[in-house]
């Protein structure tokens, strides 16, 4: 076995780096590393619980932007935009006529 498909199985199984920056670090085509990772047994179950982890993170950050989008969305009523608010609508009342 060569050098390279061990540092690549080291790379991408153990310290969890995806195929692409393993293909980097070791200087072989992306190709290259993703064929022979792809026959390693234990490929199909490690994406798998990949895909599942980044599940959960993507559902996490959708959580916190929604939070984000809805606190500032709302705006304080005030006795200020109250103002505001009915004198925009008497000009359009007005306009109407």
């Amino acid at each position: 076995m060569d050098d390279w498909k061990k540092e690549a199985y080291h790379l991408y199984f153990e310290e969890g780096l995806g195929i692409g920056e393993a293909a980097a670090r070791i200087g072989i085509s992306r190709q290259s590393v993703s064929v022979y990772l792809k026959a390693c047994p234990g490929f199909a179950e490690e994406k798998e619980r990949r895909k599942a982890g980044n599940k959960v993170r993507r559902r996490a950050y959708k959580k916190e932007k929604n939070r984000e989008y809805r606190n500032n969305y709302r705006m304080q009523v005030t006795q200020e935009t109250i103002r505001r608010e009915h004198d925009i609508a008497a000009m359009l009342l007005s306009h109407e006529r």
